[in-house]
């Protein structure tokens, strides 16, 4: 397994973060728009009933939570695949370094690298230094599937846990 597969797959986790805090917002501004407000007949045009506005509010809430669902499950199976690499590392530092930057949310956000060089205190170089350096002997470690695809294991991983 090359660094850039590794890279990739990480990444992925980072994004499906990303995702799932913006389907979490998406659902929490629309049901607070659910909470009830006052028209205002200068300024509002009435065209809908807000029986009609309230039914498609929640089914778009309904949708995006379902949505969520498939999401977080999808994100825990990579979660878990890639703790299970990063446990293989000897070093403490390089294993603390992946953690904070891949793995590691704080209020729905990812971690920068700023963020994870001042929680270990050091240079944001440094960190980046240590992650090159994990990144290059996580590759050695884990080397080609047994199918030869990397890839393709990783997708079967996350699909594992869909249902949960």
């Amino acid at each position: 397994m090359t660094t850039n597969e590794l890279k990739d797959f990480l990444r992925t986790i980072r994004s499906e973060q990303q995702e799932i805090a913006h389907l979490r917002q998406m659902v929490a501004e629309l049901e607070s728009e659910l909470l009830p407000q006052a028209i205002r007949y200068d300024r509002d045009k009435v065209q809908v009933s807000p029986e009609e506005k309230f039914s498609k509010m929640c089914a778009k809430i309904v949708d995006y939570e379902e949505e969520l669902g498939r999401s977080i499950a999808m994100l825990y199976g990579r979660k878990v695949y890639a703790e299970q690499m990063i446990k293989k590392l000897d070093d403490a530092k390089e294993r603390e370094v992946l953690r904070l930057y891949y793995l590691t949310t704080e209020n729905g956000q990812n971690l920068t690298w700023n963020q994870v060089a001042i929680r270990m205190n050091y240079f944001e170089r440094h960190v980046k230094r240590i992650h090159g350096n994990a990144m290059v002997n996580l590759a050695k470690l884990e080397g080609k599937g047994a199918d030869g695809c990397f890839t393709e294991s990783i997708k079967q991983k996350g699909a594992e846990y869909e249902d949960y």
